[in-house]
């Protein structure tokens, strides 16, 4: 067979139908959307999303919206020392409320950032490191052991499944069983 001849088969249709499917389902798999087990399936009632989901990666293998260098610039060398692959980064907002139209730093936020560190073992080792997770912690069970912390009005969880790091930030602590219920559904389903 010539080359021409080799060309003229592989663009025929049922090569082409192959590849869209082949791309298809490549995208479909490592796509950033609404099926992606790092996007909760459900939120806390009253929140909305305060803005598209963030996914930042390394170097490397930048994601979406770029590095975790992008994201938290200088505090990005502890994740990648535990083997950091990817972060995946949600805020989330209480419904708007007057007081939060007056003035929008009064306005109730949830944060979550998924670290995928590569191994459980990493997890492991991030949770442990006093760089992430400093001393002056409570313990609490969501499932798992997590580490909280209240700065206050922040409350903040720490934990860790598999080769996930969690963290959940709150920026009202009037809301603390808001917050550990949305971590014990996200432990549930991640």
């Amino acid at each position: 067979m010539t080359n021409e001849r080799l060309t003229k088969k592989k663009c025929g249709p049922a090569y082409f139908l192959c590849r869209c499917l082949l791309m298809l389902s490549f995208l479909t798999t490592f796509s950033q959307n609404e099926n992606n087990p790092f996007i909760p399936g459900k939120i806390p009632d009253g929140f909305v999303y305060a803005q598209t989901p963030e996914y930042y990666g390394t170097y490397r293998h930048p994601q979406k919206n770029g590095t975790i260098y992008d994201y938290i610039d200088g505090g990005g060398e502890v994740y990648i020392k535990h083997g950091f692959h990817s972060v995946t980064h949600i805020i989330l907002k209480k419904e708007t409320t007057t007081t939060a139209q007056e003035n929008p730093k009064n306005q109730d936020t949830i944060t979550l950032d998924i670290y995928q560190l590569g191994s459980a073992e990493n997890a492991k080792a991030a949770y442990a490191d006093e760089a992430i997770c400093p001393p002056g912690f409570s313990e609490k069970n969501i499932g798992a052991a997590c580490k909280t912390y209240h700065y206050e009005p922040d409350y903040l969880i720490y934990f860790i499944k598999g080769k996930y790091l969690i963290y959940l930030g709150l920026s009202n602590d009037t809301l603390t069983e808001t917050l550990t219920q949305f971590a014990e559904e996200i432990y549930k389903t991640l």
